[in-house]
């Protein structure tokens, strides 16, 4: 008996292991496995560069802000705020540290986003200045002489015609090249300074090899915005602004001041809206320009009613961005952080062009 009870545990120990045995099961995939992760599609890097000239008026955004906007959904984008080239006019440092701050204030306000694109001053990588150097060195000093630009400041400025206004576009030239970038963005009238650009590195390529890529322009359709004198461009120089981030009393008193059609002299005569600056103002802040054009035209409506509109539409439009404007301005810290943030992002770049520039002069 007790070996029938020792074979009777035998089998039931068998039995249990065989009922714990579970024979490998095959799978069946009813979806299909997804398909491999494909690389990022790169960009085509694009630079500007804009003077720190303090708070924008209505012609920096017409001309250029609203491009940048647009076009940091198109390119891998670089802007930076240009102290360097500042100092060849400003030599207030409280200054020019107050507009770099107010020109980045203004330049997020309006919509830079610093997720999608690289907002940074021109300083705070150092690199642009060793390199403007070693551009020099294969630049003849005709080049910079006969650029319409540096006759203009001698003009302007002829009580300090300094260094930096000659060499002012090999500078140029190496804000584009250390970056590699292969488009910038230029109105028609300044292609002839992204040419000279183009020659200098095109210089450097023949005498050391191919190194940087002669950028091309992405021509803009921003207009060349007239002052409130309706007859120079508008520049804070010039005196002739129109601040879209003043209050709104300010911008109704700038805009009330513009000078409209010189010969509509009574209510009552007809204007010549082709040549009415209000009139033209108006195609960037409504549908209806061609009606209010018109109503200039047939003399339905007077130049005081125009501007009357203008300012309305300008104070309007330009609200958000005013509110956005005076947040940041109250927070420095955060303008500088996206500063500081867009100038670290661009450090490895810098670098490893000047590593590659240095080889290639024999100076590493």
């Amino acid at each position: 008996m007790a070996r029938a009870g020792r074979a009777a545990q035998g089998q039931a120990r068998r039995a249990a292991r065989r009922l714990r045995y579970t024979p490998p099961t095959m799978t069946v995939q009813l979806e299909p496995s997804p398909a491999p992760a494909q690389a990022p599609v790169s960009r085509p890097r694009i630079f500007s560069g804009i003077q720190p000239s303090g708070i924008v008026h209505l012609g920096n955004d017409l001309g250029a802000i609203r491009n940048y906007v647009m076009l940091q959904y198109e390119y891998e984008a670089i802007y930076c705020i240009v102290d360097y080239h500042a100092l060849t006019s400003t030599h207030d440092a409280e200054a020019l540290r107050r507009r770099t701050r107010e020109m980045a204030a203004s330049l997020l306000a309006l919509g830079l986003d610093p997720d999608r694109c690289t907002l940074f001053v021109q300083s705070h990588r150092p690199e642009h200045t060793e390199l403007m150097w070693l551009l020099a060195t294969v630049t003849p000093v005709s080049w910079l002489e006969r650029t319409p630009t540096y006759k203009e400041k001698k003009q302007n400025q002829p009580d300090d015609v300094n260094h930096g206004l000659l060499t002012y576009p090999v500078l140029q030239a190496a804000d584009i090249a250390i970056y590699k970038a292969t488009k910038v963005p230029v109105g028609k009238d300044q292609a002839a300074h992204l040419e000279l650009s183009r020659e200098i590195v095109r210089a450097f390529n023949n005498r050391y090899g191919e190194t940087f890529p002669e950028a091309e322009a992405v021509y803009t359709t921003a207009p060349v915005v007239l002052g409130t004198d309706g007859v120079k461009k508008m520049s804070k120089s010039v005196g002739n602004t129109i601040e879209i981030l003043a209050s709104p009393e300010e911008i109704r008193r700038q805009v009330m001041s513009m000078v409209t059609d010189t010969k509509r002299i009574l209510r009552s005569d007809p204007g010549r809206p082709e040549v009415c600056n209000v009139c033209q103002m108006h195609r960037f802040f409504g549908d209806d320009w061609e009606e209010i054009q018109d109503g200039e035209r047939s003399a339905r409506t007077g130049c005081v009613d125009t501007k009357k509109l203008l300012a309305q539409r300008v104070i309007d439009h330009y609200a958000p961005a005013r509110e956005r404007y005076a947040e940041l301005m109250a927070h420095p810290a955060e303008v500088d952080g996206v500063l500081e943030a867009g100038a670290d992002r661009l450090r490895p770049l810098a670098q490893a062009t000047m590593d590659e520039v240095r080889a290639r002069m024999g100076l590493r």
